[in-house]
């Protein structure tokens, strides 16, 4: 099945954002994200929006961590939506050391070529 210039252009920046997120690379993270990005979590619903808030708890987090890996483990596009199962590593002190390892859904909506909104699912 071939994809829609649409969801090449989803699943290009959602590979750009993940990228970034696994350098560590605020900047190039936050680009992907739209100025009114709204950040939801199931079911507890809206837990922040706007670019400067996401910056300042990614960059917080990205400084503090040695070492962060996030991988789609399973994807499905539609158009501007993308769902991946994802799995998600820290550490730190040392890459070999990792102190969390977490599985998610996170299910993303891409609008004028950024990411608007995400919202998180996870046991």
């Amino acid at each position: 099945m071939a994809f829609t210039e649409q969801e090449k252009l989803t699943i290009e920046i959602i590979d750009k954002q993940l990228d970034a997120y696994n350098n560590r690379d605020i900047e190039a993270f936050a680009a992907t994200y739209h100025d009114d990005v709204e950040i939801h979590a199931f079911p507890g619903g809206l837990q922040y929006q706007g670019k400067d808030e996401l910056i300042k708890r990614y960059g917080a987090k990205f400084s503090s961590l040695v070492y962060l890996n996030a991988t789609s483990l399973n994807r499905i596009v539609n158009g501007s939506y993308l769902i991946d199962k994802e799995r998600a590593c820290s550490a730190s002190e040392t890459p070999e050391n990792i102190e969390t390892d977490v599985v998610v859904i996170a299910s993303y909506q891409v609008e004028d070529g950024l990411i608007k909104r995400v919202c998180f699912m996870r046991d």
